[in-house]
């Protein structure tokens, strides 16, 4: 028995009124296309706020001493190599299970997670799978752990620490970042607290690993103390960082070819920015590498204003809805006590007044690593 069908004649006189009522009000859908800009949307850039202060900058003399101070090394602050372990216990004879991450942000970020991640498989005598990284929404790069690290020698330098597998064992192939995104999982961790504890995981990921031989966790971005560590751990934290996370060849090959144009002579209309002769000698093949951190993600979670007007503070508390679902601390504050408080992300008009001030000029080569701006 077939099921009645609704009554048609409404539905079609509503469709048709939607069709026709654009031609018949043009501007009925205005106002709304103009209160909620695209997600992605670029927005008017703001007009300079710190022109004065960026003309007394520029015209402020710095004596020849004063030049060469930049790029002096900092003062000896003590601080020392922290690579050496004094009591490494080795691997474990039986894992206690594989352990999982899904890792987030930027390539910064994912590396401070990857360190994280031997550590945590450490504590927890485990083994721990070659680590997920995720998308991020700005950076868009697909990229995987083992098309920007050496995975072998990632592997080979930890061994005699932490057990390291490429892929999970076939009993456990359905552990999967699909599988996790379907559903809720008794080997997810998701409540991992910021800055968690060795303790933490003991009590809390331990029982999942002896229950199920397999724990994933996400997220996983600052999911580990940096204080309050055993020695080993950390160290076992310096020695991811500084010798077994090594770039593939044809990405160190890249690195070394910026860094020898950074650093060659300029000729012809350039090179005024780079002059070997008279007083500049000093600044002769010298750069200055600039983390600009004004990334729409990092300018949204501010929810600071930035002068872009009313149609960059809708663009920006969309974001924060879509990215962080508004859970979004700073955006409860007016922009004036987030100032106050220091927690706006300096602008890059406001970097380049900090760099007039500090003495670097027009002819300061500059590598700039930086998102859209």
């Amino acid at each position: 028995m077939r099921r009645p069908s609704p009554a048609r004649g409404p539905a079609l006189a509503g469709a048709v009124a939607v069709v026709l009522l654009p031609a018949i009000w043009p501007t009925i859908f205005t106002p709304l296309g103009h209160s909620f800009p695209s997600l992605f949307s670029e927005w008017n850039a703001p007009k300079p706020m710190h022109e004065s202060l960026l003309d007394e900058a520029l015209r402020r003399s710095i004596s020849v001493e004063q030049k060469r101070e930049l790029w002096s090394p900092l003062p000896y602050q003590g601080w020392k190599p922290c690579l050496k372990s004094s009591n490494v216990h080795g691997v474990p004879l039986e894992p206690t299970g594989y352990i999982q991450v899904f890792l987030d942000g930027g390539l910064n970020q994912q590396r401070m997670g990857i360190c994280d991640a031997v550590a945590v498989a450490k504590v927890l005598n485990a083994t721990l799978v070659i680590p997920h990284l995720e998308v991020n929404p700005v950076w868009k790069d697909s990229s995987s752990f083992e098309e920007i690290f050496d995975v072998d020698h990632f592997i080979n330098t930890l061994k005699a620490e932490v057990a390291i597998v490429k892929v999970l064992p076939k009993e456990f192939s359905w552990s999967t970042r699909e599988y996790y995104g379907t559903g809720i999982r008794a080997t997810r961790i998701k409540t991992a607290p910021l800055h968690a504890s060795a303790s933490w995981y003991l009590e809390n990921v331990s029982p999942i690993l002896q229950s199920y031989g397999i724990a994933a966790i996400a997220p996983f971005s600052h999911r580990l103390a940096f204080d309050n560590l055993p020695v080993d751990i950390q160290h076992l934290r310096c020695k991811v960082n500084f010798q077994a996370l090594v770039f593939l060849p044809h990405i160190l090959s890249l690195g070394e070819s910026l860094v020898k144009r950074l650093k060659s002579p300029v000729h012809g209309h350039s090179s005024e920015f780079i002059q070997e002769d008279g007083e500049d000698t000093n600044q002769a093949g010298k750069y200055a590498v600039l983390h600009l951190r004004f990334d729409k993600d990092m300018a949204a979670h501010s929810a600071c204003d930035f002068g872009g007007g009313r149609a960059e503070r809708l663009a920006l508390a969309k974001y924060r809805q879509v990215i962080w679902q508004g859970r979004v601390l700073n955006s409860q504050l007016t922009d004036e006590e987030l100032r106050n408080m220091g927690r706006c992300p300096l602008t890059p008009e406001e970097i380049g007044v900090l760099l007039a001030a500090l003495g670097f000029d027009s002819r300061t080569r500059i590598y700039l690593a930086s998102h859209k701006v």
